[in-house]
């Protein structure tokens, strides 16, 4: 498996950067996000909107909970499992108030969402991060979410792949398949405070004991090529933590598309795809670079408007349909997601059911 290359002559004309000017920068993103969004539509005002720009269709609150309710794809014993909208937070102090942001969180929406469903409440149990999109848990009584606990931990002792996420990710993963258990940890650097996330690539089990490296099994392989630049990739996962997926995608030199927070670690560096430092990348803009050619193909004119391209297309709940079998959920990727594949000519997945398997 590659490693992250370190190369000391573009880190040398890095600024020499303190724990204010990158927590700065770091706090700033949101901001900027929301002030570009706003001046961005401005422009385009008389352009039709397409499928990157309608990511938010619902106009109400009342919209906004039909649409849930419509992407409700498990509904029994308790369990209702909702394919999560890209963007849209849990909480409702986790909005942005921007114009191509979402207007309502999920908290806002539990109550009515649990009438429309004709269930007493409804309880938040496993929410897929506010920017991706895919398969969220929620419980309708407090037993429920104990036993999705329970599956989590049977999945652990049989080695079983909690989610399964689909990435359009800038190039190709190198290499293109693996498997295996990878640790993450924190790149340190003397001149910030803050511990920046990074796979490691040799570490002990004393680290791993004293919580300084976590470990996380994946198994992923490159579907579909397409006509480039872009891939589409499929990761078993065993877990999500601290945006693993992401730091990790961009380590194998291709971040996912749209990821605005670890996008950058790969650089165009005189024609060739190259991992600079972690430090470099993370100061060096507030959205992630994307070539000229991708954004030309989405009919956009800046990086900062197309969405991360992370989804989570499935959910094994291991012997909780019962003691002899695993609830396997499933669920497709949203328009914003298709039409991005569907631009770079990548084949999709077509089986998305929910299904019970036996042991």
């Amino acid at each position: 498996m590659p490693t992250m290359p370190f190369f000391p002559k573009f880190y040398s004309v890095l600024p020499k950067a303190n724990r204010f000017d990158y927590l700065l920068k770091k706090n700033n993103r949101r901001k900027a996000r929301k002030n570009y969004l706003s001046e961005e539509d401005g422009r385009i005002k008389s352009k039709p909107v397409h499928a990157i720009r309608d990511i938010y269709p619902w106009k109400n609150k009342e919209q906004f909970v039909d649409h849930l309710a419509e992407n409700v794809i498990y509904n029994k014993d308790g369990l209702i499992a909702i394919n999560k909208p890209y963007g849209v937070p849990l909480l409702k102090n986790g909005l942005i108030k921007g114009s191509n942001e979402s207007l309502f969180s999920i908290e806002e929406a539990l109550t009515p969402l649990a009438s429309l469903l004709n269930v007493e409440k409804l309880l938040p149990a496993k929410m897929v991060e506010r920017f991706a999109s895919g398969i969220s848990l929620f419980a309708s009584k407090e037993k429920v979410i104990d036993k999705i606990r329970q599956s989590y931990i049977n999945n652990k002792s049989k080695k079983i792949y909690t989610f399964k996420y689909l990435a359009v990710t800038i190039g190709e993963p190198k290499p293109s398949s693996s498997r295996g258990t990878v640790g993450m940890g924190f790149f340190e650097h003397q001149d910030i405070e803050k511990k920046l996330l990074a796979i490691m690539k040799d570490y002990s089990n004393k680290k791993v004991a004293d919580g300084l490296v976590r470990e996380f099994r994946v198994d992923y392989k490159t579907l579909s090529r397409g006509d480039e630049p872009c891939s589409l990739v499929e990761i078993d996962v065993s877990s999500t933590k601290n945006h693993f997926l992401r730091v990790y995608l961009a380590h194998l030199f291709s971040p996912v598309l749209g990821d605005h927070i670890y996008g950058n670690r790969v650089q165009d560096i005189m024609g060739k795809r190259l991992a600079i430092s972690p430090l470099q990348a993370d100061s060096l803009s507030v959205f992630q670079k994307i070539p000229a050619e991708i954004l030309t193909r989405l009919k956009v004119t800046e990086s900062g408007i197309v969405p991360n391209c992370l989804h989570l297309s499935q959910m094994t709940l291991s012997k909780f349909a019962s003691k002899d079998s695993n609830l396997v959920l499933k669920a497709d990727p949203p328009p914003c997601f298709q039409y991005i594949c569907q631009t770079f000519g990548l084949d999709l997945p077509t089986d998305e059911s929910v299904v019970v398997t036996h042991m």
